[in-house]
């Protein structure tokens, strides 16, 4: 899945953070395709870390911002926090999967599209109005 100009917040920063997720999940699927997905723990791990701090960066935004989507957006993020740690767990207990790794990135690419489609762009408006 790529970036598209539709997923914009109208925060340079964050639209950026928002890029480098999209590319880490674009370039672990390319991984995963050529059956180099050995690197899946450390993947797990990076977008774990990456996320939680561009969570807390786009909550604060959308405080500032007075966004009006605000609590969904944290409660989101608190669901995908669950998701990245299920896949971990899962990781632990049976090791690498390949299945369950593809699975994973899915899971990313589906997760960004609804979530910045449906919640983050209302943050556009609220940037444009100040």
């Amino acid at each position: 899945m790529r970036w598209s100009d539709q997923y914009a917040t109208g925060v340079a920063r964050l639209d950026e953070q928002h890029k480098m997720i999209f590319k880490m999940a674009e370039d672990f699927r390319e991984c995963l395709d050529v059956g180099q997905g050995g690197t899946y723990d450390m993947v797990l791990d990076i977008m774990d870390s990456y996320c939680r701090h561009h969570f807390g960066f786009e909550e604060r935004c959308m405080e500032e911002h007075r966004c009006p989507v605000a609590q969904e957006n944290k409660e989101a993020h608190g669901k995908f926090v669950e998701v990245l740690s299920d896949f971990r767990q899962r990781y632990e207990r049976t090791g690498y999967d390949p299945v369950d790794a593809r699975k994973f990135v899915d899971a990313v690419d589906r997760w960004l599209s609804e979530h910045i489609c449906r919640i983050d762009v209302h943050l556009r408006q609220c940037v444009s109005e100040r």
